[in-house]
């Protein structure tokens, strides 16, 4: 097979391999910390111990890299997005704010990760427009947190794979393989017992998509139409009786427009259904993994960002 010079393309067909989101740090013959995001980073061998990873030619981290005698491999976890971008970012202090811990040689080690390698920078070798370096673990350490993922040019988290002796997937017809009747069937199960608190405390259903919403942010009524969502006919006459009620306000913003938001008898009114409707959420959730609960929520979340495209408020 020849060579193909559509590195556009390569570039793509490199992104349907999922990988795993990895900080590299060390420190100069400063006492400086460096440290950047990487996602070439892969096991190399068992026995002994060894892990690689690499290195564009024209980072201004080469030097450091080359010489320096350790380095630290940070595998990071699901909710540690903000720290990937970081460490790929051009800041004055990648590593301000982060509680670290001093590893071999005086690497630093980011808290909260997956996973954390401890390296002897062993070996280096020429790739192309990459240097590999080869690392001899000395120490690491883990923990339970579901790993970072990256696929296709964005962050993922992973789902674990189950797999059964037989095909169940039809195994209720119609409502059993269509994703209409399979997301109301999950709502009923799940809104039933809060639906019950919220007939107690006298709140519709209605008000409390609006109360819980605007609870923590405010919005206009076009955003909020669109977060319930509810058409604007319908959202119109509940927000005036409940502004009527004394459970919302409508205030100016700094750019004229008109924001709705809850008043201090609005929050205290929903603020025990709040933490009633995580505590319901949480039970629901109890009997699946971390991962498979940032999987589904992520998956909601793309699902309604392509839906929402063709809502008309």
């Amino acid at each position: 097979m020849g060579h193909s010079t559509d590195n556009r393309g390569f570039r793509d067909a490199l992104g349907q391999f999922a990988t795993g989101v990895t900080i590299i740090t060390t420190v100069d013959d400063t006492g400086a910390w460096i440290g950047l995001t990487a996602n070439s980073f892969n096991s190399a061998s068992i026995d002994p111990p060894l892990v690689l990873w690499s290195l564009s030619k024209g980072s201004t981290h080469l030097e450091v890299f080359m010489e320096t005698k350790h380095f630290a491999v940070n595998i990071l976890a699901a909710d540690q997005t903000e720290l990937s971008a970081r460490f790929s970012s051009v800041v004055k202090d990648r590593f301000v704010d982060l509680n670290c811990q001093q590893g071999v040689g005086g690497i630093p080690l980011l808290p909260g990760c997956a996973a954390r390698f401890q390296c002897k920078n062993s070996y280096c070798y020429q790739g192309g427009d990459h240097l590999i370096f080869v690392g001899e673990v000395l120490d690491f350490d883990r923990s339970d947190r579901p790993p970072l993922v990256y696929h296709q040019g964005g962050y993922a988290v992973t789902l674990p794979h189950e797999k059964s002796d037989t095909d169940q997937g039809n195994a209720g017809g119609y409502v059993d393989d269509f994703l209409l009747p399979l997301l109301a069937r999950a709502f009923r199960y799940f809104s039933w017992p809060f639906y019950k608190e919220l007939e107690e405390a006298d709140i519709s259903p209605q008000d409390w998509r609006i109360l819980a919403t605007l609870s923590d942010r405010a919005l206009n009524e076009k955003e909020l139409s669109r977060t319930i969502p509810m058409n604007m006919e319908s959202l119109g006459p509940l927000l005036s009786r409940l502004e009527l009620g004394g459970l919302v306000q409508r205030n100016a913003s700094e750019d004229n427009s008109t924001l709705m938001r809850t008043t201090s008898e609005g929050t205290t009114k929903i603020i025990e259904l709040l933490a009633a409707a995580k505590a319901r959420e949480a039970d629901v959730l109890s009997e699946f993994s971390q991962e498979e609960q940032l999987a589904l929520k992520q998956l909601l979340r793309q699902f309604i960002s392509s839906l929402e495209k063709s809502w008309s408020p």
